[in-house]
Formats: C-alpha cells, sequence, structure tokens
C-alpha cells in the first residue's frame, strides 16, 4: 500500500537521478522509535498449537534512535529519550554528522519538518556536501528504512524490558547492519549498485 499523495513523476524523476550517484557518496539521516515493549510479532509454534509470548502493556517513554547509513554501513549514531525535534536533528548532524563527511557527498533526509531547518541546510552546506530530500511519502526510496526494519526485528528478538537494556540491545543491533547489508540495501533503492 502506498500513499495516495505520492507525487510519481517525483519519484521517478528520484530514481533516474540516484541511479546516476556514486553510491559511496551518498550518507542516508532517519530516525527509528524504540520502547522496552517491542516484542516478536509471530512465532512458530507445534501443528495445531498456538504460540504464545506476552509483552508489557506499560511500553514506557519512546526512545528515539537517530542514524546514518553509507554503504560501509551504520556511520554514526545516537538515542534520545522522547521524539526527536529540530533542535535534536540540528545537534546530530552537527556533532555525530558533520564530522564524518567528506566535501561533494549528498545528505539525503526524509520530508520531515524537523529535518528542513536552516540550521541542518547551513551545517551540511558549510562541510562541502548536497542536502537532497527524498519525495514525499516515499520511504521506500530510503536505504536506511530497511536497514532500520532489520533493526527492529533484531529490538524485538532481544525483548529488552528496560531503558538500559534498550540502550545496549540498540547498539548491538546497529552494529549488525553490515557493509554487505548496506550495500544490498543501497542496490535495492536503486542507487547504482550491481546486485
Amino acid at each position: 500500500m502506498g500513499a495516495a499523495e505520492r507525487d510519481e513523476a517525483a519519484r521517478a524523476a528520484w530514481r533516474a537521478e540516484v541511479a546516476h550517484w556514486e553510491p559511496d557518496d551518498v550518507v542516508v539521516l532517519d530516525e527509528a522509535g524504540t520502547n522496552v515493549a517491542m516484542t516478536p510479532r509471530y512465532a512458530r509454534a507445534p501443528r495445531n498449537a498456538r504460540a504464545y509470548d506476552q509483552a508489557p502493556f506499560n511500553k514506557g517513554d519512546n526512545i528515539t534512535t537517530l542514524a546514518t547509513l553509507t554503504t560501509a554501513g551504520v556511520a554514526a549514531a545516537m538515542t534520545i529519550v522522547g521524539a526527536a525535534d529540530a533542535r535534536v536533528v540540528e545537534a546530530f548532524v552537527r556533532e555525530c554528522v558533520v564530522p564524518h563527511l567528506r566535501a561533494g557527498q549528498v545528505l539525503v533526509l526524509d520530508n520531515v519538518s524537523t529535518h528542513k531547518s536552516a540550521e541542518v541546510r547551513r551545517l551540511v552546506a558549510a562541510a562541502g556536501c548536497h542536502l537532497r530530500f527524498l519525495p514525499a511519502y516515499s520511504p521506500d526510496l530510503s536505504p536506511i528504512e530497511e536497514a532500520f526494519a532489520k533493526f527492529k526485528a533484531l529490538l524485538r528478538q532481544a525483548k529488552a524490558r528496560t531503558v538500559a537494556a534498550v540502550e545496549v540491545a540498540i547498539g548491538q543491533a546497529l552494529d549488525a547492519i553490515t557493509p554487505r547489508d548496506a550495500r544490498q540495501f543501497f542496490a535495492h533503492c536503486g542507487y547504482g549498485i550491481a546486485k
């Protein structure tokens, strides 16, 4: 299912453009929310039996992971308790992203308003890089969304039930995203990598 608000012409233009980018020069930034109640959604059981499990009803505070993905894997990451607003994104870009950027790279973000601050634009431009926003309602064109799918599956398996345990599980899940995974995510999203 896709959003009715998608602009298919903008999505086609994006696909055509990124197919010509140098994939190793692309850095994708996004956020993912987690909590202490993450539990696998599916399970196996013997034939004619049900699979049972339990998850906390009280999910506690949301823990937001901000991360960047390159063809080499996760390049930078940070967590905060609560949601990421524009100031958090700006701090992440300033402290964690810009120090790892090379002049000429492209930083790709989705279209949420917290990504579109003048400070983020200034920081990326000062690093000699380009800032590009995905077409609206197009998470399927972002390699980091695929990385976050693996990340969340691993967090569900971990069943971390305290904030400290979630933080440890987040680190382990991010470390599990290999360079091979990252290259496949970029290839699947059309970034000019042979599969």
